[in-house]
């Protein structure tokens, strides 16, 4: 069975810092991975990033590994379905994007979640990160 290791999130950090430089113009962000459990992996915040994303990064991740889908998608249900995020019953879940889940074989690994971009950017940053971890899983 495959899950996710330290080592996994550790490359996962790096890549969302580098796409920072390369992709963002270096402006501040913070990422965190998750594993199947929500539990916190690994978490960096660059220089300047702010402080609010220290939290709001590792719930994206939070949510996102324990509900299986994109804060995005979590956001959208959301909206469609009228339901309060309280009946979700885990008070550190968030609808912001940003996370994104790392599916493998049918099963959540865990999950990768930028924050301190825009909404869009960090969805698309989180997910470019997933899909380079994905790539590295299945080799």
């Amino acid at each position: 069975m495959t899950t996710l290791t330290l080592e996994h999130a550790l490359r996962a950090v790096t890549c969302a810092l580098e796409l920072a430089e390369t992709r963002y113009a270096n402006r501040p962000l913070s990422v965190a991975v998750c594993d199947a459990n929500g539990e916190l992996l690994s978490f960096a915040r660059m220089d300047n990033a702010k402080l609010l994303t220290i939290e709001l990064t590792q719930r994206k991740a939070r949510t996102s590994s324990r509900l299986g889908c994109t804060t995005q998608a979590f956001l959208q249900r959301l909206q469609k379905e009228q339901l309060d995020i309280g009946y979700f019953a885990d008070p550190r879940f968030t609808a912001l994007p940003g996370g994104i889940p790392i599916l493998h074989q049918g099963k959540c690994l865990g999950a990768v979640a930028v924050g301190g971009l825009s909404a869009q950017e960090d969805h698309d940053a989180a997910l470019s990160v997933a899909e380079t971890l994905l790539k590295e899983i299945a080799q």
